[in-house]
């Protein structure tokens, strides 16, 4: 084997080492990019804030505002008047955060919520409820 071969050889084995070592910072790059973006904003994060409501009961809007807290609990007032609590109670994260259970007197028992993005809906046959995120 000459000197010029040995050389290629061996800058060839170094190009094998750095293509390797490239491949996976990057593969760790986007795994760890994944992760991030997966975890940055959890169910709860999601439904945490103030929202306005509208309530419809037999084609009558009644307009409220609720606040959900982080630690489940939520409160209830009059739109303009949040010092006025009408109702406070507690919720619950279901199906990975697609949907709200909420215990409310302005709700059937046991209604369900939809979470979808910055608004929330409940339909029964007394009832629709609209949340939107403010």
């Amino acid at each position: 084997m000459t000197l010029q071969t040995k050389k290629e050889t061996r800058l060839s084995k170094t190009n094998v080492k750095n293509r390797r070592m490239l491949f996976l910072v990057a593969a760790a790059s986007i795994l760890l990019t994944l992760s991030v973006s997966g975890c940055s904003k959890d169910a709860k994060s999601q439904v945490v804030g103030k929202w306005e409501v509208t309530l419809n009961e037999r084609g009558t809007d009644t307009k409220t505002q609720w606040e959900f807290f982080p630690d489940g609990s939520y409160t209830c007032a009059p739109l303009g008047d949040p010092g006025t609590i009408l109702d406070k109670d507690k919720y619950e994260i279901i199906d990975e955060g697609r949907r709200v259970k909420i215990k409310s007197q302005f709700l059937p028992v046991g209604s369900i919520l939809t979470v979808n993005g910055n608004s929330m809906t409940f339909e029964s046959s007394q009832i629709t409820a609209t949340f939107k995120q403010l």
